[in-house]
């Protein structure tokens, strides 16, 4: 914290922004090992965050930019935003639930055409096998008697 007021106070003797890049900076020439404290340093302290964006121009202007677009956004009322979120869900489900429906009639379909095929399939056998036997009796029919 005291490096901090340090920096900042020897950037405003000499005139200069306070920006956080130069209270970086700043802190590293006073500190005696120079190892200065971080960016993330500085902000994750509460008090030296809170003396930094009191005395920086910069941060104050984006502040001020920012509540500037924030007023600039017409608010929307809450009950229409709950509103129109509850004809969204309910929208969803009844899409969903018409999925379901589309979901059970492909299903009632495919079954249909299963036993459909299955039925096609049977026939064809009783015709190949009805087939086999008249033309095994033919065959007997046509072969000679050695009586």
């Amino acid at each position: 914290m005291q490096l901090t007021r340090k920096a900042i106070a020897q950037l405003e003797g000499v005139h200069q922004a306070v920006t956080l890049n130069m209270v970086v900076a700043a802190t590293r020439s006073l500190d005696e090992q120079s190892k200065g404290l971080s960016a993330k340093t500085i902000l994750r302290n509460a008090e030296a965050a809170t003396l930094f964006r009191t005395h920086s121009p910069a941060y104050q202007a984006r502040q001020h930019q920012v509540k500037r677009a924030k007023r600039k956004r017409t608010p929307v009322a809450t009950d229409i935003q709950v509103t129109y979120r509850g004809l969204r869900a309910s929208d969803l489900i009844q899409l969903v639930e018409s999925l379901k429906k589309q979901n059970a009639e492909i299903q009632a379909e495919r079954d249909r055409f299963r036993a459909e095929r299955d039925e096609a399939y049977r026939l064809r056998d009783e015709a190949l096998e009805h087939n086999a036997r008249q033309l095994a009796a033919l065959t007997r029919q046509m072969q000679p008697r050695n009586d």
